[in-house]
């Protein structure tokens, strides 16, 4: 055996069984270039015949990669985002549409596939989540080529799921704020834990914001101004501190405190439940209500919001209110808006309160991301998880998200980027019909303002039907057949314009669905010169828009040897004679290499007759006599074909002559006047005669029984000698002399001649 791959040659032997290998060193298959290879294979037997084949392999080194995109945004997982389904997705390039891409986080793996762009997507559920500790984990992902080679990637994720502290120190040294302590701007101060330096401190009193940053000791504080003190009036207060570190996690902590300085004043409690007017509570009636100490009941308040002026009364318990018409709030431009309210204390001295408060028209919105990466659930992805996700504007972080799918709600968070996403299992995708639906997403922001979207998507489990036709006709390709292309066609129903993948021995050939279902590919004749005589499967697949698959199989038969068709010889020598041409005649021969049931076809003097090979691969056919009478003398032409079950055809011919001519024999005088006499009795007799026949034909004569052989000398001329013994048995009677030739045609003819025996002496009287 002598195999050669590339520009290397290499020599093996058959073992017993007819195998054969050899080894390709490293070196030479490193050296193959991308592409397709060709593998060369020839063999010689003992006898100088020789065979070779060929195989077609491919040769893909280029090597997939795999990235990740910024986990959770930031490659932080901090408190909200660990309690909500975290999404990890990437990029990919040299992978296949469909590839599996297998992420593993904290021991445990999780699967994704890649859309036609190479990007990939999965979520890791909250129950996974709660797992992981306060910790820095290597996420890594994994997949691997069509052609088998891997590529791998590695992120870090960081989980600080850890809320920072806030402390706020004791306030006025008693947390009582007395007449001489409300004269003076008072500090505020404390320290936050899980923070560092430069977060923001944010404080809240009364209604009054005051923001600080946080020291390198981690210690805070911030300044509340006597005026501001002063305008809370007496009673009991609750400070809180908030403070968000670097990760995103909040923390907070509350104080209560009480100011005690005999001080009349004015509140005013929150507006419209929040301190924020949204854009529903912007179109309505608003109360705004407070309270005093320090004033008569029945004193007069003015209420000032922009720029208009509202009249109040103090009620005995010390509280008031006013009511604002939908007109005037409808009229209060987005932004910061003051309560002002003033009066006069039961001592005739002025008093005032602000209170801050804001009208938040702005607009939110939410939208959904395309769902199962084309908004279709094929079979695959309704056997598996599915991420819903989205985005919002104007939503603040951690709020709710609602979403209905298939008849069920879900929930998620708002991440701090205005993402949401949120998993809907397996077993929830298994109920959803086929078919168009909806799924809706909902928000409130902080202040109220709501958004809402709807976006369609479609359920398609059901995998495309794929046919492959009768190939070559019958299923069998034959020589003449495969030294043209081979078209190999069938039905599908995936959509038009749907890619068919038909393999035929380790080679791949694409089609496109056309309008009508069908689909076609062209196999070129190179590739089938290079198919041995076996039984090959052909082997379709195609995947409808929706990505679900649908394959077919077909068995093909490669028969490109012609059986060897002979006509043995006719009439025993190929010449027809007189006698042959009244008589029905068989004409027979031989087929190697053909199967039993194989038709042969016999065409003689411009007739047909037909007949099957035998098991043996004989066969033969009769020609009744009244054809073979039919036949003109002289030469004719038998023609014989022979096709196999593959259409591989084989064809012979013989001549054959017909002779009729009839040869001449002829029976000389004998005993010189056709009588024997007593004296020519007692001796050796003579017979001879002519022929027409060539020198050395044989002539039979036959006299009184006997036969006597004489051939025929370069004259035609033909003698025999009857001896005395026989002619001595004749009686006195007349005798029938035969003389029979035959010609090498076959063709006989005979004469005859009479004698006559005569032995009486006459007699003498005297």
């Amino acid at each position: 055996m002598t195999v050669t791959i590339g520009s290397s040659t290499f020599t093996t032997v058959l073992d017993a069984s007819g195998n054969w290998s050899v080894g390709v060193p490293a070196s030479v298959v490193s050296a193959l270039a991308n592409g397709t290879v060709t593998i060369n294979a020839s063999v010689t037997d003992a006898a100088g015949n020789s065979g070779s084949a060929t195989h077609l392999v491919t040769v893909n080194t280029g090597l997939p990669s795999i990235t990740f995109n910024a986990i959770s945004g930031d490659n932080v997982l901090n408190a909200d985002e660990k309690g909500q389904p975290l999404t990890i997705s990437g990029s990919s390039t040299g992978l296949a549409t469909g590839a599996q891409v297998t992420v593993t986080l904290n021991g445990h793996n999780y699967s994704a596939t890649t859309d036609a762009a190479g990007n990939w997507t999965l979520t890791v559920p909250v129950s996974d989540l709660a797992a992981l500790g306060q910790a820095n984990y290597i996420v890594s992902a994994s997949a691997t080529s069509v052609a088998g080679n891997t590529a791998s990637s590695q992120a870090n994720l960081l989980v600080d799921s850890g809320l920072p502290g806030v402390t706020i120190d004791t306030v006025a040294g008693d947390d009582i704020i007395n007449a001489a302590e409300a004269g003076d701007d008072q500090t505020i101060s404390g320290v936050v834990t899980r923070a560092a330096a430069g977060d923001t401190v944010t404080v809240t009193l009364g209604g009054n914001t005051y923001t600080t940053t946080v020291q390198s000791n981690l210690s805070w504080s911030v300044t509340v101004p006597a005026a501001d003190l002063q305008a809370l009036g007496n009673g009991d207060l609750t400070i809180t501190a908030s403070v968000t570190n670097a990760n995103g996690n909040t923390g907070s902590g509350t104080r209560d405190i009480t100011i005690d300085a005999n001080l009349p004043g004015l509140r005013v409690d929150t507006v419209a439940g929040d301190d924020i007017v949204n854009s529903i509570e912007h179109g309505q009636a608003l109360v705004i209500t407070g309270g005093s100490s320090g004033l008569n009941a029945g004193a007069a308040l003015t209420v000032a919001i922009n720029g208009v002026a509202y009249a109040a009364t103090v009620q005995a318990d010390g509280s008031w209110s006013v009511g604002i018409p939908a007109a005037s709030v409808s009229a209060w431009p987005a932004g910061p808006l003051t309560v002002e309210v003033t009066g006069q204390s039961s001592a005739g001295n002025p008093v005032s309160a602000s209170h801050p408060f804001t009208v938040d028209l702005t607009a939110v919105a939410i939208s959904i991301n395309t769902v199962a990466s084309d908004d279709v659930i094929n079979a695959a992805e309704k056997g598996t998880g599915l991420t819903l996700s989205g985005s919002t504007s104007g939503i603040e972080s951690g709020q709710t998200v609602t979403v209905i799918f298939g008849g069920k709600t879900y929930t998620a968070s708002v991440a701090a980027n205005g993402s949401w996403s949120v998993n809907v299992p397996a077993a929830d995708l298994a109920t959803l019909p086929d078919g168009a639906a909806n799924v809706q997403a909902s928000v409130s922001s902080a202040s109220g303002n709501s958004a809402s979207a709807t976006h369609a998507y479609s359920v398609d489990a059901s995998a495309p039907t794929l046919t492959i036709n009768t190939i070559a006709s019958d299923d069998i390709l034959n020589a003449t057949e495969a030294g043209s292309p081979l078209t190999i066609s069938g039905t599908s129903t995936a959509e038009t314009g749907q890619t068919v993948t038909v393999t035929l021995n380790g080679a791949t050939y694409s089609g496109n669905v056309q309008a009508d279902g069908s689909w076609s590919v062209s196999v070129p004749p190179s590739a089938l010169g290079a198919l041995s005589a076996s039984n090959y499967t052909v082997s379709a697949t195609v995947n409808d828009k929706a990505g679900n698959p649908g394959s077919a199989s077909h068995n093909l038969a490669v028969d490109t040897t012609a059986s060897v068709l002979t006509i043995n010889t006719v009439a025993g020598d190929d010449i027809i004679n007189d006698a042959e041409h009244a008589q029905a005649l068989v004409i027979s021969g031989t087929s190697t290499g053909g199967e039993a049931g194989d038709v042969v076809s016999v065409v003689l003097n411009g007739k047909t007759y037909t007949t099957t090979l035998d098991a043996s691969g004989n066969w033969s056919v009769g020609v009744p006599a009244a054809d073979v009478a039919a036949l003109g003398s002289g030469a004719q032409t038998i023609t014989a074909s022979v096709s196999d079950r593959a259409g591989n055809s084989d064809d012979a011919s013989r001549t054959v002559t017909v002779s009729l001519s009839a040869p001449v024999i002829s029976i000389n005088t004998i005993a010189g006047d056709d009588v024997i006499n007593a004296m020519e009795k007692g001796s050796d007799l003579a017979l001879s005669g002519t022929s027409d026949q060539p020198a050395g034909t044989a002539i039979t004569v036959t006299l009184n029984g006997q036969n006597y052989s004489a051939t025929t000398d370069a004259s035609g001329n033909w003698s025999v000698t009857v001896p005395a013994s026989a002619v001595s048995a004749l009686g006195e009677a007349t005798y029938s002399v035969t003389a029979s030739v035959t010609n090498a045609q076959g063709n006989s003819s005979t004469a005859s001649h009479n004698v006559q025996v005569n032995t009486a002496l006459p007699g003498v009287t005297h």
